[in-house]
C-alpha cells in the first residue's frame, strides 16, 4: 500500500513488558494508537557467552520454542515447535534468497555456490557469529509473517477491534537447544528482544482500511500433530539388514477441520544422537532426517491420496515437496539417506556426507474436509557402524498443516474466530 511510503506510517521499537532470560518474553501493543501493520518484526534473538557460530540451519532461531499473538485471552495465530518449522521455512526458498538474504538475517549458513578451486558446492559467505557480551553479540531478525500466517490475511490490526494484542516468546537457551554447533561451548544469556511495529493513527485512513474487515478475514494457520515411528524390531543390528519396518498411524489432530497443505518433518527422537563429541552434525535436531527406501501412502476419508503405493523414491519425494510448497535450496544427498555428498558438497565441518540426508521434508496436497486422516510410512533397515541410524532409530514424526480458519464481525462490535 501506499502509505507504507509515506509519513502517515511510523515504526515503534517495543521493549518486553516482561522478560526472564531464556524463558520468556511479552510484548504489549498500546491500545492508544488506531491500527498495526502486520508486518511485526521480532529484533535481537541471539546469545552470549562465547564468540562462536550458530546453527548452521536456522541460526539463534534455535533458542525460540513457540511464538504466540494474543487479543487478550483469544489466542489468535501460533506457531508451534518452531525450531523444526523454522528449519522448513528457510529451506523453502531459491538458493541465492537463501543466501544472499536469509543467511544475513538469520546469521545461518544456507544457499550454496561452487567454489572455484574444488568446484565443489559450499557456503561461502562470512560467518556472522555471537560474541561474549550482551551488547556486542550478534542476533537474527524474525519476520513475524512468515511463522503467524494470520499476519499474511491482514491488512491492519484496528484497535478498537483489538484493543489486547498481546506477543508471547517462549525461550530455551539451554545446551540442549542446540543454538551454537558445539554444545560446550558457553551460553552466558540472550539478548533482549525487541518488537518492531508500524503503526498508524490517521483516522481517515484506518477507517477507510476498516470497510475491508467487514467482510470478515480468513487465512490458514499451521497446526501440528506429532506420532512416533518406533525403533526397529533389531535396534539396528545385524536383523535389520534390508528388512522393511511397516507402519499405519492416524492423525486425529486435524480431525473436523479443513486441511490445504501437510508437510511431514522427521526428527530423531533421542535428540543427543545429533551430538558427536560434543559437535552438533550438520544441521542437528532442525533438519528432517531420511530414511533408507522410505515409502509414503496417505488415506483420507477413507481414499488414497497418492497413486499406487504412494511417494516412493527419493527424486519422486522432491518433486511433489517443490509441486505442494514451491521452491527449495535442495543440494545433492540433501534428501537422500544412501547418496555421499562429500565429493560435490562441503558444509561448515568440511564434511559434506554430515548433511547428506537432513532436509528430507515431504509434502502432499489434502484440501478437504478431514473426517479420517491415516498415513502408513516404510523404511528399510541398514546394519553398520554408525551411530546416527535414521532408518532404524525411533523417530518423532511431526505432521504442520494448514487448516482453515476464519475470523467474522458481530454486531457488537467484537469478532469471533472459527474453523472453517
Amino acid at each position: 500500500m501506499s502509505f507504507y511510503s509515506s509519513s502517515q506510517v511510523k515504526t515503534l521499537y517495543v521493549d518486553p513488558k516482561s522478560f526472564i532470560d531464556g524463558s520468556r518474553a511479552v510484548f504489549e501493543l498500546e491500545g492508544h494508537h488506531l491500527a498495526y501493520l502486520p508486518n511485526m518484526r521480532l529484533l535481537n534473538v541471539g546469545v552470549f557467552g562465547t564468540a562462536a557460530p550458530y546453527n548452521d540451519l536456522i541460526g539463534p532461531n534455535a533458542i525460540i520454542e513457540r511464538v504466540t499473538l494474543y487479543d487478550g485471552k483469544t489466542k489468535l495465530s501460533e506457531s508451534q515447535k518452531y525450531g523444526l518449522y523454522r528449519g522448513f521455512v528457510l529451506h523453502n526458498q531459491r538458493n541465492s534468497a537463501a543466501q544472499s538474504v536469509a543467511a544475513q538475517r538469520n546469521l545461518n549458513k544456507i544457499g550454496f555456490q561452487r567454489d572455484t578451486t574444488s568446484y565443489k558446492l559450499q557456503y561461502d559467505l562470512v560467518a556472522i557469529d555471537s560474541n561474549t557480551a550482551r551488547d556486542t553479540t550478534n542476533g537474527a531478525n524474525v519476520e513475524l509473517r512468515q511463522v503467524l500466517p494470520m499476519l499474511n490475511a491482514v491488512s491492519h490490526l484496528p484497535s478498537d477491534l483489538f484493543p489486547n494484542l498481546r506477543l508471547e516468546v517462549v525461550f530455551n537457551t539451554s545446551a540442549a537447544s542446540s543454538v551454537y554447533n558445539t554444545d560446550t561451548n558457553a551460553i552466558n544469556g540472550q539478548q533482549i528482544p525487541l518488537l518492531a511495529v508500524d503503526i498508524l493513527d490517521d483516522k481517515s485512513v484506518v477507517d477507510k482500511m476498516n470497510k475491508g474487515l467487514a467482510k470478515g478475514i480468513n487465512w490458514l494457520e499451521v497446526e501440528h500433530d506429532q506420532v512416533l515411528m518406533p525403533v526397529t524390531e533389531a535396534a539396528g543390528g545385524a536383523g535389520d539388514q534390508a528388512l522393511e519396518q511397516s507402519k499405519s498411524f492416524k492423525l486425529d489432530g486435524f480431525r473436523n477441520k479443513r486441511v490445504e497443505r501437510l508437510l511431514m518433518i522427521k526428527e530423531m527422537s533421542d535428540i543427543t544422537k545429533y551430538i558427536d563429541t560434543n559437535v552438533v552434525q550438520g544441521f542437528g535436531r532442525y533438519s528432517s532426517i531420511a530414511f533408507f527406501q522410505g515409502k509414503y501412502q496417505y488415506r483420507m476419508n477413507g481414499k488414497n491420496i497418492l497413486p499406487d503405493e504412494g511417494i516412493v523414491g527419493d527424486a519422486e519425494r522432491l518433486a511433489y515437496m517443490v509441486d505442494t510448497y514451491g521452491d527449495s535450496f535442495a543440494y545433492p544427498g540433501s534428501n537422500s539417506n544412501d547418496i555421499a555428498s562429500a565429493d560435490v558438497v562441503v558444509d561448515t565441518s568440511g564434511d559434506g556426507n554430515k548433511i547428506s540426508g537432513q532436509l528430507d521434508y515431504t509434502g502432499v496436497y489434502l484440501g478437504d474436509h478431514v473426517k479420517d486422516l491415516q498415513i502408513e510410512i516404510k523404511r528399510t533397515g541398514l546394519h553398520d557402524g554408525r551411530a546416527f541410524k535414521a532408518e532404524t532409530s525411533a523417530v518423532n514424526l511431526h505432521f504442520f498443516g494448514e487448516v482453515a480458519k476464519g475470523l467474522v464481525l458481530n454486531k457488537k462490535g467484537g469478532y469471533m474466530i472459527a474453523y472453517l
